[in-house]
């Protein structure tokens, strides 16, 4: 594969000069991320490291397995991450929900009201939701905010079942993705790998993670992000120093620049049942948060039944593929629309898209297009790297995900984007006629955005060995200095740990009888007050040993040497 021979040497060189094996372990919130990844990992298998990959879910409904996803037998599958599972999980959770939610009360996110939502729905406490009727605060109230919630994340102790699983593969380097999921037990990895001294990297996996999802309530090492654009969004929206930001490009798509199609135009067309002669209009479908599928395909209809009236031969008569999100399928299994003429939805059905055969014929279907169509989706970008043209309708059906989302901003030609938008289906209609008369019209646009946002270190030049290389300098630098908790943190862990008690009081005795509550609270709270009390006596005899013993000891020495004289 040219991506990975591109890479170079084997192994990483430490400070002393010499190259040694590095271990890096890819922890990545469910399987379906390991297509963000896997080239970066067959990379650094390729140079000789050791690679292992962990997940902290596997859903059974988005059908996607490790042991299918991973192509390259030398990497490890460490199977799943460790809940913390302990009295502090509740409170950790809450934390880190009530950081994501505060972030969207930052000026950046006033017209964000979609994303705003879901965070209240998704990741919010109960007892905090009047914070919702707060529209907004100044941004250095909401770094105020922030920093004081971050007080209390380093007051809960770090998981120790993550410390053991950790202790078990021994990573050199841990990189986390994408860190920024609502209350995210990721970050329980992270503090527990900057406690053992380990290397810590957040990889930002995608396009709209740094603006449209959770904060990322710690600081790593390194994070990785694909241009200067996130490189602002994760120092001021995040809180991350400029310093630990690397510029690497968007990894992932490495593959596009390369891939040809699995198979000619006219057995693609067979299996998707549409003529190979005509002009194929690809219209992808988004995401369930973007547009729920029992709304898109109402909308599509629409859109259909304007192109084939818009009086364009071209749009008349043109093949028209409908290709649904792939875990946004529900309402498209069963759509007919066969009264339009040459029309297909193909996959109906939920697919992996990781999976090799799902690449393939997602590829095809962007090759063979001759225009794309979509809502706010990141097949867009894909369709851009091929050189296609690409629009989009912002007709007011999806507005609160469309302008109401900051990454979509990122695509309109105003702000150095490709897409060709338009505010009535009419108006559309004329724009994609235009483009099939004419794919060359939006070709320099498209490419400029590409350079700029995908490959930043130059077009010709693939993003997964600047990765690789970035992965292996944060390996150089060996270990970490490990991070102790401070006498102020084990102080406030008193104060908040009644509050811990009661959250996982409540949380277990759901549906629970008294009794049983009685005896778990009582057995949870002698548990906490040990540990509450094992904490102060350390506290104490830190304190004892600085404050008081060490300065009266060199005090004691010091006049023993002047009355010697």
């Amino acid at each position: 594969m040219k991506i990975l021979s591109s890479v170079g040497n084997f192994g990483v060189r430490s400070p002393s000069g010499t190259r040694r094996q590095a271990r890096f372990l890819f922890a990545v919130s469910s399987p379906e991320f390991l297509r963000y990844f896997d080239s970066t990992m067959e990379a650094l298998v390729q140079r000789g490291h050791h690679v292992s990959v962990a997940v902290n879910w596997l859903r059974e409904r988005k059908k996607a397995r490790l042991d299918e996803l991973i192509n390259e037998p030398r990497i490890e599958v460490a199977g799943v991450i460790p809940q913390r599972g302990d009295l502090w999980t509740e409170l950790a959770r809450a934390v880190r929900g009530t950081m994501d939610f505060v972030r969207y009360l930052d000026p950046h996110f006033t017209d964000a009201q979609a994303l705003r939502a879901r965070m209240v729905r998704k990741s919010l406490p109960a007892l905090l939701e009047p914070l919702n009727r707060v529209r907004s605060l100044s941004p250095s109230s909401v770094n105020r905010f922030q920093r004081t919630l971050q007080r209390v994340e380093r007051a809960i102790p770090v998981g120790r079942p993550l410390s053991r699983f950790l202790e078990e593969q021994q990573p050199d380097v841990v990189i986390v993705s994408p860190l920024v999921d609502a209350s995210s037990d990721q970050v329980d990895l992270v503090r527990a790998a900057q406690a053992a001294g380990i290397t810590t990297v957040a990889g930002i996996a995608s396009w709209d993670n740094l603006t449209n999802k959770g904060h990322m309530r710690v600081v790593p090492d390194l994070v990785t992000v694909w241009n200067e654009r996130q490189r602002e969004e994760a120092t001021t929206l995040h809180g991350i120093p400029s310093e630990r930001v690397a510029v690497t490009g968007a990894q992932l798509f490495d593959r596009w620049f390369e891939r040809r199609p699995s198979q000619s135009r006219e057995d693609f067309c067979a299996m998707v049942g549409l003529p190979p002669e005509r002009p194929l209009v690809l219209y992808t479908g988004s995401s369930v948060f973007i547009a729920r599928s029992e709304f898109e395909v109402p909308f599509v209809r629409r859109w259909m039944a304007t192109v084939r009236s818009s009086g364009h031969p071209l749009l008349r008569d043109a093949a028209i593929l409908v290709r649904p999100h792939p875990f946004n399928c529900d309402s498209w299994e069963h759509a007919d629309f066969s009264e339009f003429g040459p029309v297909a939805v193909w996959p109906r059905q939920r697919y992996t898209p990781a999976a090799e055969a799902s690449r393939n014929s997602f590829f095809d279907s962007l090759y063979y297009s001759a225009a794309v169509v979509g809502i706010n989706t990141s097949a867009m970008i894909e369709a851009a790297i091929l050189g296609k043209p690409v629009l989009s309708l912002m007709t007011g059906d999806f507005a609160a995900t469309q302008e109401g989302t900051l990454h979509f901003r990122y695509l309109l030609p105003e702000n150095g984007g490709f897409l060709r938008v338009a505010s009535t289906l009419e108006d559309h209609a004329g724009q994609l006629a235009e483009v099939l008369r004419d794919p060359e019209v939006t070709r320099a646009q498209t490419l400029r955005f590409v350079e700029h946002f995908l490959r930043p270190h130059g077009i010709e030049k693939p993003c997964t060995p600047i990765l690789v290389e970035a992965l292996e300098r944060a390996a150089a630098e060996g270990p970490r200095v490990p991070v102790r908790e401070r006498l102020a943190d084990k102080s406030l862990r008193i104060v908040v740990a009644p509050l811990a008690v009661t959250m996982h009081a409540r949380d277990r005795f759901s549906g629970v009888t008294a009794g049983k509550a009685a005896h778990r609270l009582k057995r949870g709270t002698r548990k906490m007050a040990y540990e509450g009390y094992a904490s102060v006596k350390r506290a104490a005899r830190l304190t004892y040993a600085r404050v008081l013993k060490k300065p009266s000891r060199r005090a004691l020495k010091a006049l023993r040497v002047i009355f010697s004289r």
